[in-house]
């Protein structure tokens, strides 16, 4: 299966939630941009993921987080990955559009490990505009939905008690047929021995005919 190398994108909702998944090559960044309001506080989690487990230890040191202001330029905020499934959390001071990214710097080991590099982030922020799910489904919305549902179980209770009661059938078929086919059996091994007996008579009842006539002796 062909790797895909450019970024995935998946945007989750959790309080308003941002998340993406995305390969990380050596000396490449990759930026994720969002909105945030004033005095937000902002919390990144991360997990980074190699094609060998212990590798990944190693490899978090090269990996930075972070967090510029696409009017101002200004670097708000920068971390390093020191551990995996972690998080951070920093605030914003003033509204606007900034940028996220993740950069893998160049390995300072004596070998860099070949494992392909993916990470997953995960934004959130708490002073977004809430959502209001008072009225997103209404209860005449939920009653037909509970309906159709009823509607499909009872279907299913049916298709379930015909496909039982088909398989009944089949079962009593299936033992009449193996017991007439037994008396059959039966039947055809009768009619062989009386076959052979009615020959052995007509047999001995010949041999006594020649000897009558003289025939043999």
């Amino acid at each position: 299966m062909k790797v895909i190398n450019y970024v995935i994108l998946t945007f989750m909702i959790s309080n308003i939630s941002s998340s993406l998944l995305f390969k990380l090559n050596i000396e490449q960044e990759q930026c994720f941009y969002d909105d945030f309001f004033s005095d937000s506080s902002v919390i990144l989690k991360w997990k980074i993921f190699t094609q060998s487990r212990e590798n990944v230890t190693s490899i978090l040191p090269t990996i930075n987080i972070q967090v510029t202001s696409i009017e101002t330029k200004e670097k708000i905020y920068e971390t390093k990955l020191i551990t995996n499934k972690n998080k951070a959390t920093f605030t914003v001071q003033s509204e606007g559009l900034y940028k996220i990214c993740l950069i893998r710097k160049k390995y300072s080991g004596n070998q860099a490990p070949k494992d392909q590099v993916y990470a997953n982030l995960k934004i959130n922020s708490n002073n977004m505009d809430d959502i209001n799910l008072d009225d997103a489904v209404s209860y005449q919305d939920l009653g037909h939905m509970y309906n159709k549902t009823d509607d499909i179980k009872f279907l299913s209770e049916q298709i379930i008690n015909s496909q039982n009661s088909q398989m009944e059938i089949e079962n009593e078929s299936s033992k009449d047929t193996i017991y007439y086919t037994t008396w059959y059996k039966y039947v055809t091994l009768i009619q062989i021995c009386v076959t052979l007996i009615v020959g052995i008579v007509q047999v001995v009842n010949f041999r006594r005919f020649l000897k009558s006539q003289n025939i043999i002796s």
